[in-house]
């Protein structure tokens, strides 16, 4: 009987390791799946204004001025870049004379955008307020009519004088996309 015990669990341990042995030898499987989100791309925009006036003297290049005269001139400005924009302006001088320091005699401007005036007094102080939006390859006009005053004296004589226009254009807010 003991040999029959001794067999019984030689059988029993054999079957015991073939279970092992086959369990370890087991593989096991799943599924799986992938998706993706490929090239995507975030691309700046680009702020780019000119004027048809761009180079010395295109807008004003008047000599031997008198006082009573008188100059109407006009500026398109263009949104060249592919955002829009609204622009202001504003006016600077290398040098200052009597031309441009005084207030009452010296040059007057009046900046008007259609029929809507912008700015009227001395050419020295002129802002040209923000335009309305500009959008891309859009365009906007600007007239300005300069004056020279009737009541300037003989100090106004033999003067030139320098100024420089800039239009500043600032993007719009960013929005949601």
């Amino acid at each position: 009987m003991r040999k029959l015990n001794l067999l019984a669990t030689m059988a029993l341990a054999g079957l015991v390791l073939i279970g092992l042995t086959a369990t370890a030898d087991k593989t096991s499987a799943s599924f799986t799946a992938t998706s993706v989100n490929p090239n995507n791309t975030f691309a700046s925009a680009t702020l780019a204004m000119s004027n048809d006036k761009p180079n010395a003297n295109d807008l004003v290049n008047i000599t031997n001025l008198v006082p009573g005269d008188t100059a109407n001139r006009t500026v398109t400005i263009t949104n060249a870049g592919n955002a829009p924009f609204t622009y202001a302006g504003a006016i600077s001088a290398t040098a200052a004379t009597v031309l441009w320091t005084d207030t009452t005699n010296g040059l007057q401007v009046t900046v008007k955008r259609g029929a809507t005036v912008l700015y009227t007094g001395a050419l020295k102080n002129m802002v040209i307020p923000a335009s309305a939006t500009i959008a891309p390859a859009g365009t906007d006009t600007l007239t300005f009519d300069f004056s020279f005053p009737s009541a300037a004296g003989n100090s106004f004589q033999g003067l030139t004088q320098d100024f420089t226009i800039t239009y500043t254009a600032t993007q719009l807010a960013g929005s949601a996309k």
